[in-house]
């Protein structure tokens, strides 16, 4: 008996929330696609760019000559990221879970609607992983998807290539900060969507 085939495409997605000061309630849901097949040499690549003793790349611990170095190194991978991003008006109370349904409820259709059959997100640990795996549940029964997609967690110190939607969730802060460098190095091959 063989083993089964490994998905044709598959979305590594990590979220962030932006500046406090320049950019309140706005969260942000990044997904990294490529085909399987290329994931290894990535993340070749991607460990390849550590420093001495750092377990995993963060763009949030990274200095800007890092964090250009990382986007330039992130522009270079054969993938569409697309990323969803909520942003809560001033008025109204920011409620960080809500915003991320929001995100992941568009962002798991339009990954099911690209073809892809699985993504992995980075673990924020058991609680919240089972609230993830629960709006999937939800939007099968309600048979809003499209097409079948699975979804499994992964922590990202395990994962290089969750290293790849951090730094493109890192660029997407910077541009809606008013810094659009490092998003430049991205842009022709992301797809940003804003919801309310």
């Amino acid at each position: 008996m063989s083993a089964p085939e490994p998905p044709a495409f598959r979305a590594w997605v990590d979220e962030s929330g932006s500046d406090r000061a320049q950019d309140p309630g706005t969260y942000i849901l990044a997904a990294v696609v490529l085909e399987t097949i290329l994931e290894d040499d990535v993340r070749k690549t991607m460990r390849s760019m550590r420093l001495p003793g750092q377990e995993k790349l963060h763009w949030r611990d990274e200095d800007a000559r890092r964090r250009r170095k990382i986007a330039t190194t992130v522009a270079t991978v054969p993938a569409h990221n697309f990323v969803v991003v909520r942003s809560t008006p001033l008025v109204l109370p920011h409620d960080p879970e809500r915003a991320r349904r929001k995100c992941f409820e568009r962002l798991i259709w339009e990954l099911a609607q690209m073809g892809v059959d699985e993504a992995v997100f980075e673990s924020r640990g058991k609680a919240d992983d089972g609230r993830d795996a629960a709006m999937l549940d939800s939007m099968r029964r309600a048979k809003t998807l499209p097409r079948r997609i699975h979804m499994n967690h992964v922590r990202g110190r395990l994962e290089p290539m969750l290293w790849v939607p951090d730094a493109v969730c890192g660029s997407i802060v910077e541009l809606r900060c008013g810094n659009e460098d490092n998003y430049d190095l991205i842009a022709s091959t992301t797809t940003l969507h804003e919801i309310n």
